[in-house]
């Protein structure tokens, strides 16, 4: 019996496929847009653009006076200066206060958080059926804990920035330490140098090969010590 003949099975593909639009961005389509718009220019009612002329060119951006957009159906401030879009009745703070302390009111509330969790919890083992008050609270110290999240942002960032700015300065007065103590090296090193004189080298043209000068072998003593603080250095 003949083998059934499998079909083929091609190789994925390590990363998804582009959008079907990329197809669009052709010379062609350019310039037939290009016709329409001065058309358009040229005082003729503005027409709808065919869908593969549509793509070449983004929707226009929000205005400036806008204030939300809208993800996942729920509204998120552009404003980055405004804390957040929760209500300012459902506040447990005031932001505005120059006083406010994030750190400690972030503790308030975390602590709070907990020990509504724990009256959930006893809520739940007496009567079940009374937790939606006691669960509107833990949302609404949590929303209050988003905010003050999003308060500390800007201090989070300028910390991150000063410690990275304090890394940059210590890896640099690193280098300055290694240059100095290369330098003391080289200043010791030239120093020993001067030390040995001209007049200490002996004269190998009247040495006896059998009978070897003391002064000889300092010199030799001296040249090995010189060659040893060099592999050191380097």
């Amino acid at each position: 019996m003949a083998d059934q003949e499998l079909p083929q099975q091609l190789p994925e593909a390590p990363f998804p496929a582009p959008p079907p639009f990329w197809r669009y961005f052709t010379v062609a389509n350019e310039d037939e847009l290009r016709r329409i718009e001065s058309s358009s220019a040229d005082g003729q009612s503005k027409q709808k653009l065919p869908l593969h002329l549509a793509y070449l060119r983004p929707p226009p951006p929000p205005p400036a006076s806008a204030e939300y957009y809208t993800t996942f159906g729920q509204k998120q401030v552009i404003d980055p200066t405004k804390p957040s879009s929760l209500p300012t009745e459902q506040l447990l703070f005031n932001p505005d206060d120059p006083n406010l302390n994030h750190a400690v009111l972030l503790s308030r509330l975390t602590k709070s958080l907990l020990l509504n969790f724990l009256e959930l919890t006893s809520v739940l083992s007496l009567d079940p059926t009374k937790h939606e008050e006691k669960m509107e609270d833990i949302r609404q110290l949590l929303l209050n804990i988003h905010v003050v999240i999003n308060i500390y942002r800007p201090h989070q960032a300028r910390e991150s920035v000063k410690e990275m700015l304090e890394g940059i300065l210590e890896e640099g007065q690193r280098e300055i330490d290694e240059c100095d103590k290369m330098k003391q090296r080289v200043d010791e090193f030239l120093a020993d140098v001067g030390k040995i004189g001209i007049s200490d080298v002996p004269d190998t043209t009247q040495e006896d090969p059998v009978a070897r000068d003391p002064s000889h072998d300092q010199m030799m003593e001296k040249q090995r010590r010189l060659w040893k603080m060099i592999q050191d250095m380097t």
